[in-house]
């Protein structure tokens, strides 16, 4: 296992139909690498289970000691869909630097 970030930089469409590849690649990352660092296309068609992808991939770095991080602050069709779905409204600071990168130094 290395400590250097694997970038991860996912395509457009991020939505159910495309899911399956989505997580493999990225659960394929987490097991081979300690940090793993996300792009997210600002123009790419996503819907919540690309979120729900997301959610899931930190949830497990947590327990497992590894990091996911986004590439850069969540923009364009990714934070509008953070905003239609509510989850702007309930962040905690954690959420708050992993989605919008509020306080993390660059």
């Amino acid at each position: 296992m290395t400590t250097t970030p694997e970038k991860l930089a996912f395509s457009d469409p991020l939505t159910v139909r495309f899911a399956g590849p989505h997580q493999e690649s990225l659960l394929g990352a987490l097991v081979d690498h300690d940090r793993v660092e996300i792009s997210v296309p600002p123009d790419a068609a996503i819907d919540l289970s690309f979120l729900q992808l997301l959610e899931a991939a930190r949830v497990y770095a947590g327990t497992a000691g590894r990091v996911v991080s986004l590439s850069r602050a969540a923009e364009g069709g990714l934070l509008d869909l953070l905003e239609r779905s509510g989850f702007l409204s309930a962040m905690t600071p954690e959420d708050r630097r992993f989605w919008l990168h509020e306080g993390v130094t660059p």
